[in-house]
């Protein structure tokens, strides 16, 4: 049977973080590195509960395609049993044009949400503020600025590489950045890039 837990008691023992995923590689028998000459990898994390999920799709040295889509629900000591899945996707359109429209996306381009940080928050108005300072009041000039930070508990990390070029970038909770910030790119495009997965594979439509 497979749980899928949500209490946050249980996220230190789970030990899933979108910046570790060796230990779910390791459970899918697959390697860390990117050993296809292209290849795709967008890892799902869903924060606080056991399980998580691989898109996969490459594509070997005699030009042949493939997708993969794996699941792993993590061992939690007297809760839950280690389970993965394994799955091979057939999309929609012609995989090869699929991959092109990743790459129209941006995928081997976009930076990690911590590398545009600054970008995600409104600029800050400059206003004198009064405060104590060693007993006496003192007016100095302060930049007040306004960050939201929405946690929706998920992440993705894109890992891809081809016979030029290779990136990898993570980000989280990309929708509800989207909604918020709707003149920021990278965003846009991280939405983009899983709304072609969602709509040639069929998955992650939850």
């Amino acid at each position: 049977m497979k749980h899928q837990l949500t209490l946050l008691i249980l996220l230190y023992s789970i030990g899933i973080s979108a910046q570790n995923w060796s230990v779910i590689n390791k459970d899918l028998k697959i390697v860390d590195t990117l050993t296809y000459p292209t290849e795709i990898r967008i890892y799902k994390d869903r924060g606080i509960t056991n399980y998580s999920s691989l898109f996969r799709m490459y594509e070997d040295n005699a030009g042949n395609w493939t997708a993969e889509f794996y699941e792993h629900w993590s061992k939690i000591d007297g809760v839950a049993t280690l389970e993965t899945k394994k799955s091979i996707l057939t999309s929609k359109s012609d995989i090869e044009y699929v991959y092109f429209n990743l790459s129209r996306s941006y995928i081997f381009d976009l930076p990690s949400q911590n590398d545009i940080q600054w970008k995600l928050g409104k600029r800050g108005v400059i206003k004198k503020v009064e405060r104590m300072k060693r007993g006496k009041k003192t007016k100095e000039y302060e930049m007040l600025s306004k960050h939201v930070m929405p946690l929706d508990g998920t992440s993705y990390s894109f890992q891809v590489k081809n016979s030029y070029k290779s990136n990898e970038f993570e980000f989280g909770s990309p929708e509800r950045y989207r909604e918020l910030y709707p003149e920021i790119d990278e965003p846009k495009y991280v939405c983009e890039l899983l709304e072609i997965i969602r709509n040639e594979f069929k998955i992650w439509t939850k």
